[in-house]
């Protein structure tokens, strides 16, 4: 009975498995990196909206709204004895879509273009402008049963293809760079990284989404991760600056790392943050909120003053209340700016209402921008300093 067994799982083995799409692997093109710009076509709308949707020969239009780039390794670089990553190839091409922009590219390759490990998508600023260009691309990402949907989304100032096509000088190509850049956020709180799966399912709530930016400074020859682009209603709203990250962070109670500075009597004072802890409270009714973010931090002193004498009780006492004070200023101040310039929470206070204030949220769901553009929200930080250093 038991060598039944075996053959049978044995065949199996040999009937089930094997190359299904008959592909060799050096037959295909690995897209590890795509960047979106709007065509040369983006903005003119007119001659497709007279089209009726039975019309024939639709195909003859040939209306290209998105330029895509599309980067992948060199493989003849890797291999045995070798590195492990190798400088990337690309292929341009423009498109009246996503869909078309694959075809069109499969038609420039001698090899099948397979985007099931693609690591990074560079979205323009510009596309972010043109909402409904910005909902097809985000349709076709979202549908694409191969794409790799933990790829990490970030937005270009500029063209997305300069970034794509830019050397870096750690690293060999651009998604290697910015990948290790992501990992570290975890050190450090000024970096905000998104996946598309998560940017798929802020944008399928509200239309409202934070998602990390990118700049190249041309002096420098360098690409930094400058702050985040703000989205509402699939369009973008405006920008926030790396600080204005890192305070965001606090208020979600997500920070993992990176460190607050004040100045006492001109030095600067340095705290690295490893431990955080954030609750919410609320209350109020429909007409007017209020919302207490509680945020308790854990740090470790990191550079002080020579001469002074940080051992004493009080002095510690004196450091953590200035530390609080400055941090919950500035949260308040990203609050406001939250509420009035952009009119997003990417704090979780919508979140927060739905979860654990469901009869509250009832009562606000219908008018819930509005509500919230007139709540009071007021950070209050407990900073604690666990250690400080090494002593003499």
């Amino acid at each position: 009975m038991k060598v039944k067994k075996m053959i049978s799982l044995v065949l199996c083995c040999i009937l089930l498995s094997g190359c299904w799409d008959k592909i060799e692997i050096d037959r295909r093109i690995f897209v590890s990196v795509i960047g979106i710009d709007l065509g040369k076509d983006s903005g003119d709308n007119k001659d497709s909206k007279k089209i009726k949707s039975d019309d024939p020969f639709q195909e003859r239009i040939q209306q290209k709204k998105l330029s895509l780039i599309y980067g992948f390794p060199d493989i003849s670089e890797l291999g045995p004895g070798k590195s492990g990553t190798a400088k990337d190839q690309y292929i341009n091409v423009d498109a009246s879509s996503m869909e078309d922009g694959i075809l069109q590219a499969t038609g420039r390759s001698s090899r099948s273009i397979h985007v099931g490990q693609t690591k990074l998508i560079l979205i323009s600023s510009g596309l972010l402008e043109q909402p409904d260009t910005f909902k097809e691309v985000l349709d076709y990402l979202e549908r694409h049963p191969n794409l790799n949907k933990m790829m990490q989304v970030v937005v270009t100032e500029g063209k997305a293809e300069d970034y794509v096509k830019f050397k870096p000088s750690m690293e060999k190509n651009i998604e290697t760079y910015l990948s290790g850049l992501m990992e570290s956020s975890k050190r450090n709180s000024t970096i905000l990284p998104v996946t598309l799966n998560e940017l798929i399912v802020l944008l399928e709530q509200n239309g409202n989404a934070i998602i990390p930016k990118i700049s190249i400074d041309k002096q420098k020859n360098d690409i930094t991760l400058s702050g985040v682009a703000v989205i509402k209603n699939y369009a973008l709203k405006g920008y926030m600056t790396p600080i204005e990250v890192a305070d965001l962070e606090i208020m979600r109670g997500k920070v993992r790392g990176g460190k607050r500075v004040i100045y006492k009597e001109g030095h600067p004072i340095d705290i690295n943050i490893e431990d955080i802890d954030r609750k919410i409270g609320v209350s109020g009714d429909k007409n007017k909120l209020k919302f207490n973010i509680n945020i308790r931090l854990e740090g470790q002193l990191r550079e002080y003053y020579k001469s002074k004498e940080v051992f004493s009780k009080d002095e510690l006492n004196l450091l953590e209340q200035d530390f609080s004070k400055s941090i919950s200023t500035e949260c308040d101040i990203i609050a406001k700016m939250l509420q009035k310039e952009f009119a997003v929470d990417p704090i979780g206070l919508r979140e927060y209402l739905e979860q654990r204030k469901p009869s509250l949220w009832k009562q606000v769901e219908n008018n819930w921008e509005e509500v919230y553009k007139n709540s009071d929200i007021i950070t209050n930080a407990d900073v604690k300093i666990r250690r400080i250093g090494v002593a003499k």
